[in-house]
């Protein structure tokens, strides 16, 4: 089925740019997989004996077999979904000159799903980007620094190994700290110890680069104790190794292994690149590159200099130039590489024990287990491995797009700086200036922007259009430039207007021209651009004024350049914006008209998206912005259309389609999945939307995942709104609904949970699985199969046994009755207690799914469990009052009151409103962007057409209403509206139209709880808190109060003591309770003899006070106390 398109009110309409949502998560596992193991191994390969004589084993070929479980399977049965990895071991006896190989297995590795999620243990999870401090140099001001004399370092950061910070003293002398707790090392001696052992070569090298009015080369050589190379190798020795043996050997062997060895100081790819870039070094980069050079100490001694001499400029430290992106080749590679390290160690340490006399195979040395404990680990328990938001399929896409400055390597939320926290200008376009978590994490956690790319080094881009100005003679063709114009006259070639043709090309050529000057123009050349190269550029809003063929109207705009905004003319445009809604985030981006709300607004109505349930009727919003389609497409549970096609067969359970023609013809069967339990136990189903012989082109919808509506996303539901006070009902944040909306399940929602019980092994026998449960009515077994478990589409309430389960009982020496039944019965006389699996407490629905796992059947099960048995549950939510309902603009509230179909407010032609909001809330919250949804969406609505906006993007209402006039339906902003209950026109007009409505996962069914009895703390004795631990409603110090000034003491002197921590008292209450006798007074609560305890250990007595106290003599005791206090002479030191 191909969807009908929007129309679009933009003001420079643009076809969204295809884009792939979790390209990014891809890329970086494919990467993995065609190279990650072979970079890891190169590192330790070849693996020698502690003698370097005798052994020597290397990792060659790695081998990625089959998954052994499907994604859905390894869910169904709580298994992982992953794959066995084999590699090629070449063992070399040094001695005999011997080769053997061997393949062994080294670990199974999950598999990332086309949702770029991991099954894990039957749990969806995925893995989160991770922003750091990119490796390479970076010039910043030193701590040192101050208001009247800027001292700014340089900071060398490596992939793996020490950070060394260059620094200049306020005396001008350069220094840098080679080990912690030793004495810091001038710069010159480091020079020297490098093979610049005289000061004419030092000032050779740096003398260009120190031509500032302090000389700082001189004053560092005037505090350099050291004349030559040999001289400064020892100075270094000296001052960090004092305790060993000083010789040139060791000292020169001690400067290697600090900055030269790969495995103590590694640049990597990213840090060679990024010196290079500050450093001004153009030269194609190789593996050879990835190690320190000596030339590189050189030029960060100059760069040190130029900084504090006014030459270069400083790096901003919170630039995304500076920061870059770590996907999960880089995460889990570091994870494994610990493992490897420690298998290496292990493999060296087995060679050892052999002799090369003896016949030795690879998997002999080889134990691969710290490897697969290291991958373990890291899918079980990383920081950066998360248990996967699935609400709906936008917050499923929201956290695989999430970006955070946590986890190994990572910030801390203590030590983040609000400057790390805080929007930067080089977010733009590249990270959501909007969506982020409320709380400590507060900017540490970002998300990328819809177009943002990560590229092969790690650092984000932005897209731009490319503004060409001239034609190229030599290399650019004319077809290309068709209804392109000089932009001025060129003598012998063409006048200013002129359209580019073969004629006006050959004259430039003979005229011997290499550019025609154009007007200039936005071509379909799409850059992608990191933000440090984007200072360079000059970049213009995406709103800049075109004509159809693209050429630039407008004689001058604002643009972008070197952080700043200023007005310039075309002539200086080098990119204009891929999008208005390019700084948006994927949340931010659905928002239409998002630029007419208080940012604060569109902040939370990007957050509650993720809030929302699948309703069991969605509906794509009328008012769109036009990424509906690109998160549908990229949640992975939408069918498309491979190629052109025929639908053979198609119900609810499956879509057979018959592609190409003739010999090529093939068939492709899709299954139709239904009632999926998500983590957040919302319900994930789909649906299919073709018929039998229908034909399909490729990209039509053939499945409807979940929350999509024709291949869009559907969040909610569209409904018909009023801004009207109703009965003081909608106050505040109240909503005021129509029961119609109850009856057609139009806000209805399926909530699935899953119960689990495990048959075991006992001392006295095993549990047994049936339905002959002893003591038990045949109302309680009527849903019960033969086997005792209970029947798919079976109602059930609470205490009603989903899965019968008896096990053995203790037994004592048999009577003489008893051994004769069991002589009858054989084993149903037997005594046994009853282990069934029940409703939990206040649930209740339809059984949708039943699943029995057997050891016997080869299923994977904890030791001493013979069976499990899963039992899925549906629930249906109809809205209700309490339930939570939110727009995209932030507009939340509460329903207040359902009110019948013939009691609304409706229109002269009869038709009742939807729901009601309160208007006063809008000027409060500024979310204006809601009553331009509303008009735009009642307008739409009654011309039968969707609409797309994009954020920030403008609109034109002219579209739409001239549409309209063409189908003869009249605009009225405000409509005449009239009481259902009275059949009177309200006093003044109304605005009704159509908006977008979701329903949040705050419902009140889930959060009603009452409770008699339950749990108590061990301490206060008081009852527990919260839902989950059937715990009591806190009566706290407020509600002491509101009582005391209502002046019920009784009532809260009970509420004080027996409903809550009376232990003796509420145990006495319940007993008169049950025996039918009058309650007696409450005693002394336990917090009062917490309290009493606390004042004993600091020393204070507490007398507890009774009816029968004397205070008269308590007062003389304590008059008497104090006058012997007052009296004592005092004493002064």
């Amino acid at each position: 089925m191909t969807p009908k398109k929007r129309l679009i009110l933009t003001d420079n309409p643009v076809e969204l740019m295809d884009v792939d949502l979790l390209e990014a998560q891809k890329k970086f596992f494919r990467e993995f997989i065609e190279n990650g193991f072979e970079e890891l191994f190169d590192e330790i390969n070849p693996i020698e004996d502690y003698t370097g004589s005798n052994w020597a084993l290397s990792f060659e070929d790695v081998n990625w077999e089959e998954a052994k479980l499907g994604f859905r399977e390894a869910h169904n049965l709580g298994l992982t979904h992953d794959a066995p990895v084999f590699v090629t071991v070449k063992l070399v006896n040094k001695r005999t000159g011997e080769i053997k190989k061997q393949k062994i297995f080294l670990c199974d590795m999950p598999l990332m799903s086309n949702r770029a999620s991991f099954m894990v243990n039957g749990n969806e999870r995925v893995v989160v980007f991770q922003i750091i401090r990119s490796e390479g140099v970076l010039f910043s001001e030193a701590k040192a620094s101050s208001p009247a004399k800027k001292i700014y370092s340089v900071k060398l950061m490596p992939n793996r190994g020490k950070w060394y910070e260059f620094e200049m003293n306020k005396y001008g002398v350069m220094s840098v700290k080679l080990l912690e707790k030793r004495p810091r090392i001038l710069l010159t001696t480091l020079l020297r110890a490098m093979g610049y052992g005289t000061d004419e070569e030092l000032k050779k090298v740096l003398g260009d680069a120190d031509t500032g009015e302090i000389k700082y080369l001189e004053n560092t050589l005037r505090k350099d104790p050291t004349s030559s190379t040999e001289e400064a190798l020892i100075e270094i020795y000296r001052k960090l190794r004092p305790e060993d043996s000083i010789t040139l050997e060791n000292a020169r062997a001690f400067l290697d292994n600090m900055f030269f060895n790969k495995r103590r100081f590694y640049l990597g790819k990213i840090g060679r690149y990024k010196l290079n870039q500050k450093l001004g070094n153009t030269e194609d980069i190789t593996m050879e590159d990835y190690l320190l050079k000596k030339k590189d100490i050189v030029e960060l001694v100059k760069a040190l200099i130029q900084l504090n001499n006014g030459s270069r400029m400083p790096d901003d430290i919170d630039s995304l130039g500076n920061r870059r992106v770590r996907g999960i080749n880089e995460i889990v590679g570091e994870k494994i590489r610990v493992g490897m390290l420690i298998m290496e160690k292990n493999i060296r340490d087995r060679m050892s024990t052999y002799s090369t006399d003896e016949k030795v195979t690879p998997a002999m040395l080889v134990n691969t287990k710290p490897v697969i404990a290291a991958i373990n680990q890291f899918f079980g328990s990383s920081a950066l491995m998360r248990y996967m938001d699935q609400e709906n399929i936008l917050s499923e896409l929201e956290v695989k797009r999430k970006v955070t400055a946590g986890g190994p390597r990572g910030l801390t939320k203590e030590r983040a700086t609000f400057s790390v926290r805080d929007v930067h200008d080089s977010h733009y376009g590249r990270l959501c200036p909007v969506t982020t978590p409320e709380g400590p994490s507060v900017g540490m956690v970002n998300q990328l922007a819809v177009y943002s790319k990560i590229n092969d080094f790690g650092f984000l881009e932005s897209p731009y259009f490319k503004v060409v100005k001239e034609f190229d003679v030599k290399n650019d063709k004319v077809s290309d430039f068709k209804g392109r114009m000089l932009r001025e006259t060129v003598k012998n070639v063409g006048k200013a207007g002129e359209e580019v043709t073969t004629k006006v090309v050959d004259a430039a050529k003979k005229a011997g021209l290499d550019l025609i000057p154009l007007v200039p123009f936005v071509s379909n050349e799409i850059e992608y651009i990191d933000s440090d190269t984007e200072a360079e550029f000059r970049i213009a809003p995406h709103n800049v004024k075109r004509d159809d063929n693209n050429n630039i109207i407008d004689v001058q705009t604002y643009i972008r350049h070197n952080k700043e905004y200023r007005t310039a003319g075309i002539l200086d445009i080098d990119y204009i914006d891929i999008s208005p809604s390019q700084i948006a985030g994927l949340g931010l981006a659905l928002i239409p008209f998002a630029g007419n709300d208080d940012p604060n607004r569109t902040f939370y109505g990007a957050k509650t998206q993720n809030q929302a349930v699948p309703l069991v009727m969605n509906q794509a919003p009328i008012v769109g912005t036009g990424f509906e389609k690109a998160a549908a497409k990229a949640s992975g549970r939408t069918v498309f259309a491979e190629e052109d096609g025929v639908v053979l067969e198609a119900d609810s359970a499956r879509v057979l389609v018959e592609y190409g023609s003739g010999k090529d013809k093939k068939r492709q069967e899709y299954e139709v999945e239904k009632f999926v339990r998500t983590n957040q136990n919302t319900s994930f189903s789909q649906r299919t939307v073709v018929l039998p012989g229908e034909k399909v082109s490729k990209g039509d919808i053939l499945i409807d995942g979940p929350c999509t509506d024709q291949g869009e996303l559907a969040l909610g539901v569209n409904l018909r709104a009023a801004y009207m006070v109703w009965d003081g009902y909608n106050y505040e944040d109240g909503i005021v609904i129509n029961e119609n909306l109850v009856k057609n399940d139009a806000l209805t929602s399926i909530h699935i949970h899953e119960y689990t019980q495990e048959v075991r092994e006992t001392k006295l026998g095993n549990e047994l699985i049936t339905s002959d449960i002893p003591g038990v009515g045949e109302k309680a077994l009527r849903n019960l199969d033969e086997q005792g478990v209970v029947r798919i589409g079976a109602n059930v309430d609470s205490n009603d046994i989903l899965v019968g389960i008896i096990a053995p009982k203790g037994e004592t020496e048999l009577t003489a009755e008893e051994k004769l039944l069991r002589a009858i019965f054989g084993e149903y006389a037997r005594d046994v207690r009853d282990n069934s699996l029940r409703m939990p407490y206040g649930e209740e629905g339809v059984v949708v799914g039943v699943q029995v796992l057997e050891r016997s059947k080869g299923a994977k099960l904890n030791p001493g469990v013979l069976k499990q048995v899963k039992v899925w549950v549906a629930r249906t939510h109809k809205i209700t009052v309490g339930d939570k309902l939110t727009g995209y603009h932030g507009e939340k509230g509460l329903i207040a009151k359902i009110v019948p179909e013939e009691d609304m407010p409706y229109t002269s032609d009869g038709q009742p409103v939807d729901i009601i909001l309160g208007p006063a809330s809008m000027i409060r919250r500024m979310n204006l962007g809601q009553l331009i949804e509303t008009h735009i969406g009642a307008l739409a609505h009654k011309l039968g057409v969707k609409v797309e906006v994009q954020p920030f993007a403008g609109y034109k209402l002219d579209k739409l209403i001239d549409e309209a006039k063409k189908a003869g339906i009249d605009y009225e902003e405000k409509v005449d509206l009239f009481d259902g209950r009275t059949g009177e026109k309200f006093d003044q007009k109304v605005v009704v139209g159509h908006k977008y409505v979701l329903k949040l996962d705050h419902l009140a069914d889930h959060k009603v709880h009452a409770r008699s009895t339950g749990p108590y703390t061990l301490v206060t004795q008081q009852p527990l808190r919260g839902k989950a631990q059937m715990g009591g409603q806190r009566l706290g110090e407020m509600e002491v109060w509101a009582l005391q000034a209502h002046a019920v003491p009784h009532l809260l002197h009970e509420m004080l003591t027996i409903k809550s921590d009376d232990v003796v008292g509420r145990a006495a209450a319940y007993k008169a309770i049950i025996s039918g006798q009058p309650i007696k007074s409450p005693n002394v609560p336990e917090s009062f003899n917490v309290l009493d305890k606390e004042l004993a250990g600091l020393g204070i007595k507490m007398d507890k006070i009774d009816a029968e106290y004397d205070f008269e003599k308590a007062d003389m005791a304590l008059e008497e106390i104090v006058d012997s206090v007052g009296n004592e002479p005092t004493t002064s030191e």
